[in-house]
């Protein structure tokens, strides 16, 4: 913790805009069938909670850093793992919009951004990044068990 600073991070806002691309298409132009629409949690604690920690880490990505890190993106196997976590998270985005939407689309869209998330924190050794979205990953997968049960 001794080594993390307040200092804008050029790495953390290519990981958030990558990440935020596919779902503010989402918003702007929802597909038919959107199985998405109405995805929320009717447990207040776990609703909120997924928001609260969605924001929290894009602030940690964007503005959290540690001052032994030298390089705007850091060259880690974390940092590539990070890339292909987004990029799995894309092409489930693009059978999503083509009206693929089975539950294991839609469980890789729930753990594919924590994933990154998790990755990018301990390829910039930010670790509350990672704790966050290991936290994010629990709220978010019980969002997504409310509303898409996994059928035995």
């Amino acid at each position: 913790m001794k080594n993390l600073c307040v200092r804008f991070s050029t790495y953390g806002l290519l990981i958030v805009v990558l990440q935020s691309l596919p779902n503010i298409a989402w918003a702007l132009w929802p597909p038919t069938p959107n199985a998405l629409k109405g995805n929320a949690s009717s447990i207040p604690f776990i609703e909120y909670g997924e928001h609260i920690l969605g924001v929290a880490i894009m602030i940690l990505l964007l503005f959290l850093a540690n001052k032994t890190q030298t390089q705007k993106i850091p060259r880690s196997g974390f940092m590539v793992a990070g890339f292909v976590a987004i990029a799995l998270y894309w092409l489930c985005w693009v059978l999503y919009f083509a009206g693929v939407q089975p539950n294991p689309v839609i469980y890789a869209m729930v753990i594919l951004p924590p994933i990154a998330f998790f990755n990018a924190g301990v390829a910039k050794k930010v670790w509350p990044i990672s704790a966050a979205s290991t936290l994010f990953l629990v709220f978010h997968l019980l969002v997504a068990l409310e509303n898409f049960p996994i059928k035995g």
